[in-house]
């Protein structure tokens, strides 16, 4: 599993409700979890990628998505004037808005160049999304079309970040 960077401060429980309240779906256990332990953050390392279950690099990951507005929280001051907002809430608004993604769908982290990883609140699957599409997104339909699951939970897609490449590869 891929280490966290340590400047991120946990999301505390009036964090933990609001976030919760926004979503206006139950949020999986697994990925609360995740938040009161690290609130989203920065991975460690210089290469950590998901790997499915055949070992294959699917998907670079480099930040999950903080649900803290407060960047003190977020990031170590040194850094402040180098932050940008990535809250969940800020990044799934621009999915709907800009790329029809339902409702349901949260942005959860973010992949190398153009890509997207989301939670369905209704299933707790992760799913990739690639907004380099070649097609013009017009509909919810469209958007599924071009997603693509990565893993039945966040436990499991969270379990195959590595920063090293699996034995054999």
């Amino acid at each position: 599993m891929p280490l966290v960077n340590p400047i991120v401060q946990p999301a505390d429980d009036s964090e933990v409700d609001a976030f919760k309240a926004w979503a206006k779906y139950p949020v999986p256990d697994d990925y609360l979890a995740f938040l009161k332990k690290y609130n989203g953050g920065y991975l460690n390392g210089g290469g950590a990628c998901y790997y499915n279950s055949d070992d294959h690099t699917v998907a670079a990951i480099t930040t999950f998505m903080h649900i803290s507005e407060e960047v003190d929280k977020c990031i170590n001051k040194t850094f402040e004037r180098f932050f940008f907002t990535s809250t969940v809430a800020f990044q799934t608004k621009d999915l709907r808005d800009n790329y029809f993604a339902p409702d349901d769908y949260i942005k959860i982290a973010n992949g190398a160049e153009h890509e997207h990883i989301l939670m369905d609140l209704k299933t707790g699957h992760v799913f990739s999304f690639d907004d380099e599409t070649e097609e013009e997104l017009e509909t919810t339909e469209d958007f599924l079309e071009e997603c693509f699951i990565m893993a039945d939970s966040f436990s499991s897609f969270f379990s195959r970040i590595v920063d090293d490449l699996p034995d054999g590869v």
